[in-house]
């Protein structure tokens, strides 16, 4: 049984559309993307079923579940351990989990880095015109980035534009940050800069994207 004052699924206030991460027991690995439908309360959490290639999985009665989440009213993420109550394809493919014993909540600290390798472009001005330079985002977080490439026309403390692509449930979006080059190395071994970079004026929209690509490395519980 969960501790007293412990947090409980009803007490973190998800909406419906609230985006979900599942690892269910005996299928593969890769975390299966669904969305909260709604919940009732102490007995049931009802889910979208996730599709492959756009359909529904097969997914049994009484198969345990791994549900991770980012939840914006923390500012954290979120797991559990759950299982499936009951097995809907009417009047759209779903689900229903029984009820958490016990959430497990981590912080998203600005520490918190993702490894990637993101392709990115490096906007800057050089004689009054702007200019895109190629680089790679090789970890991320949710106020910077580190990014490798040739030598950038650049120097610490300057202002950048930065503009890439990451995945979020299968949605797919398009970030253009600003950026404060905090430091710069060179790396022989890969005849490459790597540039230590801070984020700002991020939008809201921006951030959440950010939290959520973290929370997609971050390993709870």
């Amino acid at each position: 049984m969960p501790a007293t004052n412990a947090p409980t699924f009803e007490s973190l206030k998800l909406l419906s559309g609230q985006a979900l991460q599942l690892e269910f027991e005996g299928y593969d690995s890769n975390r299966d993307r669904s969305q909260l439908v709604g919940y009732y309360r102490g007995r049931t959490i009802i889910i979208s079923t996730p599709t492959k290639q756009g359909v529904a999985m097969s997914v049994k009665p009484k198969t345990s579940v791994r549900v991770r989440l980012f939840v914006n009213q923390i500012n954290g993420a979120c797991a559990f351990e759950s299982r499936v109550q009951h097995v809907s394809v009417l009047p759209f493919p779903h689900l229903h989990l029984t009820m958490p014993e016990q959430l497990f909540i981590g912080e998203v600290r600005k520490s918190i880095r993702a490894k990637a390798h993101i392709i990115t472009s490096v906007v800057l001005v050089l004689g009054g015109q702007r200019k895109s330079v190629p680089s790679v985002i090789d970890d991320l977080s949710i106020n910077g980035a580190r990014l490798f490439c040739q030598k950038l026309p650049t120097e610490l403390n300057a202002e950048i534009d930065i503009v890439f692509k990451i995945a979020v449930s299968d949605i797919e979006r398009i970030m253009r940050i600003k950026a404060i080059v905090r430091s710069i190395q060179f790396n022989e071994a890969k005849d490459s800069h790597f540039y230590g970079l801070q984020f700002v004026n991020v939008s809201d929209s921006d951030r959440i994207t950010l939290h959520a690509f973290v929370l997609s490395q971050l390993h709870i519980g």
